[in-house]
């Protein structure tokens, strides 16, 4: 599963409701709830996605499964939102 890497443009803010990601080439805020702001920590660290929901599950109360495949959803908006780039390519 391709995920990338942080755009170097955004920036990551934690709030009382999860996480705010901000797109500062563009403006643009993008909310997370809490689940989103754990998986975005892991994807900023380099964590495989599996390793992510397998880490992650036990703390929501849901299956790994399940949490995969929020990873994999989160992942894709996060790319086609700019927040997230191929690897290496933090221009």
């Amino acid at each position: 599963m391709r995920t990338g890497t942080p755009a170097a443009d955004t920036h990551f803010v934690v709030t009382d409701e999860g996480a705010m990601l901000l797109n500062l080439a563009t403006g643009k805020f993008f909310g997370l709830n809490p689940t989103a702001a754990a998986i975005w920590t892991g994807l900023a660290e380099g964590t495989e996605p599996a390793a992510i929901a397998a880490g992650l599950a036990p703390s929501f109360n849901v299956s790994e499964e399940r949490l995969f495949a929020d990873v994999r959803r989160l992942v894709e908006t996060l790319r086609g939102h700019g927040l997230l780039t191929d690897a290496g390519d933090r221009t």
